[in-house]
């Protein structure tokens, strides 16, 4: 059984949940986002990089003399085809990447939908914050966690630990969990927790997390990009693959380029939907 369930989900055995944004206020999504000037530059750049493709297969014709406008063309096609791709993956082109530039959709902060192509901005990623990553400076203009998250209701009330990622997104930690991309269990009874990552630096198993007695221990699974955690302002410090290290609330724990915030739960009032756990013993 998983950790989370979203609260439209009818009552059942929980499921990892997916982080979405459009609960977020714009002013969090690109807080301390610049915005490119000119903002279009890139596109230029791109076709820059299809002509170079289309000469590049009129070369190659003439060199194994075969027809010189069907081979331009599809190399020509097959760079375009490759930028799209790249652009409605990532927000980035060979364009965005020479200027330090990414293009989002403007409500999102995150690489736009064929749809939303048109309602995209482009950010300098040099002179500002990449908008993929979002660091909320505080909950002000947050929704609240039990306006979008709801945990197995028997352990509402008393979860030790609050995890809150990146992309403003808070999850309270009710036992062992192992935290990555796409997890895979360490032992019976650990929980999963699945994070999207466009920058596929977090690994699949990256991390696992056990709350206990009001700190949060974290072992790293032998990640590829490593895990840091920094307490109190004080420095980045790398942790050893595989070695248990108590993480205090209110440090920040570095999951390749993920960041995530150790916190306290916030305690929501019993609801009808909420049993009350009644007095703890010992």
């Amino acid at each position: 059984m998983h950790a989370f369930r979203p609260l439209t989900e009818p009552p059942g055995p929980s499921r990892p949940v997916l982080a979405d944004r459009r609960p977020l206020p714009a002013a969090i999504v690109l807080d301390g986002v610049r915005p490119a000037s000119p903002q279009r530059l890139w596109i230029a750049l791109d076709l820059v990089v299809v002509l170079l493709a289309a000469a590049a297969g009129a070369g190659l014709a003439v060199l194994l003399e075969l027809p010189l406008a069907s081979l331009a063309a599809a190399f020509g096609v097959v760079a375009l085809v490759v930028t799209a791709l790249d652009l409605l993956r990532t927000g980035r082109t060979p364009g965005h990447r020479v200027l330090g530039q990414r293009s989002v959709d403007e409500a999102t902060g995150l690489p736009a939908t064929p749809a939303r192509l048109a309602r995209t901005r482009t950010v300098d990623l040099r002179r500002g914050r990449d908008p993929v990553r979002v660091v909320p400076h505080g909950t002000d203009g947050l929704p609240q966690l039990g306006e979008q998250w709801q945990m197995s209701a028997s352990r509402a009330l008393d979860a030790p630990i609050v995890l809150t990622l990146d992309n403003g997104m808070a999850y309270s930690l009710v036992g062992p969990t192992v935290i990555g991309r796409n997890p895979a269990l360490v032992e019976p009874g650990t929980r999963l927790l699945q994070i999207p990552d466009l920058s596929r630096t977090m690994s699949k198993s990256h991390a696992l997390l056990e709350p206990q007695g009001g700190v949060l221990w974290v072992t790293d699974l032998g990640s590829m990009n490593g895990t840091a955690v920094v307490e109190d302002g004080g420095p980045r410090e790398p942790l050893e693959p595989h070695v248990r290290t108590v993480v205090r609330t209110g440090a920040t724990i570095e999951l390749g380029d993920r960041v995530a915030t150790v916190g306290s739960p916030v305690r929501q009032p019993p609801t009808t939907t909420a049993a009350d756990p009644g007095p703890r013993e010992g």
